[in-house]
């Protein structure tokens, strides 16, 4: 499988975008850790470790706006 973001010629692809399912190489791959949580009763809890979020550039750019 090779990346969706390449031009020209394609990168082979090391990780597939969590939001829209878009393959992705290394140099387009957003890494982040957002802490996990679960809805546990009548509130959250938040585990020790947090989560990999893998994201391209599009869903990225739409989660931080």
């Amino acid at each position: 499988m090779n990346c969706y973001d390449c031009l020209g010629t394609p990168g082979p692809a090391v990780a597939v975008c969590i939001r829209c399912g878009a393959a992705l190489c290394r140099t387009h791959v957003h890494e982040s850790h957002p802490p996990t949580q679960d809805i546990t009763g009548t509130g959250r809890a938040t585990h020790e470790k947090p989560a990999r979020h893998i994201t391209c550039g599009s869903c990225r750019a739409a989660e931080t706006s």
